[in-house]
């Protein structure tokens, strides 16, 4: 999970979590494990007077013919500041809506193989004497 800072234990069944925000900033909020069936679920909810409003269920699933675990995610969030707030996360890249989807392929990626596949700082692959249609459109 690329947008987290950290998670850490402050009680029995509480967590803090940190994690990057908009424009190089940092979110923070309590939440409480609420339920929990060991290979099955775990449901969380966060703190009053945290800076944000989660709820949610992760379900785990036996895939049909003994081919792994479906992992299915039920949440609602909502961000500090409300409406504008969402929208600036969201121009960011940082909304929950992107990440969950993103971190669960990254996961998948990671008990699949080992490893998870980067291709940041990679070139191209493209000659350097030629220029793609993106280049000249930037340069306009």
């Amino acid at each position: 999970m690329t947008h987290l800072k950290s998670v850490t234990k402050i009680g029995e069944n509480r967590w803090h979590w940190v994690a990057k925000g908009p424009a190089r900033t940092s979110v923070e909020w309590d939440a409480e494990i609420v339920a929990h069936r060991p290979n099955e679920f775990i449901s969380w909810r966060s703190l009053e007077g945290s800076d944000v409003y989660t709820v949610g269920t992760v379900h785990f699933e036996r895939a049909h013919g003994g081919r792994g675990t479906v992992i299915r995610v039920e949440m609602e969030y909502a961000p500090p500041a409300g409406a504008l707030g969402a929208t600036v996360a969201k121009l960011f890249g940082e909304a929950p809506q992107k990440q969950v989807p993103v971190d669960l392929r990254r996961f998948k990626q990671l008990m699949e193989t080992g490893e998870v596949l980067r291709t940041d700082g990679q070139p191209s692959g493209r000659p350097g004497n030629r220029r793609s249609k993106i280049d000249l459109m930037l340069q306009h």
